[in-house]
């Protein structure tokens, strides 16, 4: 919990990795909460407090407007750690504290009562038997989630990613570029969604729709759909080629750049 003194903040000699430590212990956060209340990946914030790299000019004007700590004092040692503008029972209101790790189903951090889930990104690939794999750095793109929202809408966050849509088919519901969360666990076709799936050598996103029910639960037919009208729909029934594609996850909701 946040202390009311400010002697905590007095001035004091040390790194500026030193300094940011004590600060993120003063909030009785962990690496991996801070860094997500900053928007940093928890390997900068890491590298930061060990005095690998300094703090740029854009992590002193994060840590200024989240948290009121004063860049002087960060950098130098000067002054006190919270500006004038700034205190403690404010950032108060907008508490964030680790999970309660005790509680089944805790997420990444707690703000402000709430438990929130860190959901990183992958790429869709053919190469990987599960038809995704990990993007290089994908710390820096991860996204935090209500995790009451997630048990809400019956997403398991452990089998949740973050995928960029590359390509217009799905276009005004998907666009190029835009990052959607893919769900692994809903890797068989029982209702109508949008899905990722493996077909011969290639990774598709497409609106999959099944048709009639054979005797063994399975559609007789499935329609693979295109949202972007310049591209035609496809119909397949025969049972070589709905066995020739893998559903890897559905898409649940996406997210843009305006």
């Amino acid at each position: 919990m946040v202390g009311s003194s400010r002697d905590v903040y007095a001035p004091m000699g040390g790194s500026p990795g030193k300094r940011l430590a004590l600060f993120r212990a003063s909030l009785n956060l962990s690496q991996r909460a801070f860094a997500a209340a900053m928007g940093f990946s928890q390997g900068r914030i890491g590298s930061v407090e060990a005095d690998i790299d300094p703090p740029s000019r854009a992590f002193l004007q994060r840590i200024g407007d989240k948290f009121g700590v004063s860049a002087d004092w960060l950098l130098n040692g000067h002054g006190e750690m919270l500006s004038d503008r700034h205190s403690l029972s404010g950032f108060s209101e907008r508490k964030i504290e680790p999970p309660d790790y005790a509680r089944p189903g805790h997420g990444d951090f707690v703000a402000d009562g709430e438990d929130y889930v860190l959901i990183e990104r992958a790429d869709l690939s053919v190469s990987a038997g599960t038809g995704v794999i990990p993007v290089e750095g994908a710390e820096r793109e991860r996204l935090a989630f209500s995790a009451s929202w997630l048990r809400r809408e019956g997403i398991n966050p452990k089998l949740a990613l973050l995928v960029r849509i590359d390509g217009d088919s799905m276009y005004p519901t998907l666009s190029h570029g835009a990052l959607s969360l893919l769900h692994l666990a809903e890797n068989r076709l029982d209702r109508e969604g949008i899905f990722a799936f493996m077909r011969g050598d290639e990774v598709f996103v497409k609106r999959l729709i099944p048709a009639g029910r054979l005797p063994s639960g399975q559609p007789s037919a499935i329609l693979i759909v295109s949202d972007n009208r310049a591209y035609p729909t496809e119909t397949i029934s025969a049972a070589s080629d709905r066995d020739a594609i893998r559903i890897i996850g559905r898409f649940r909701t996406v997210m843009i750049t305006l």
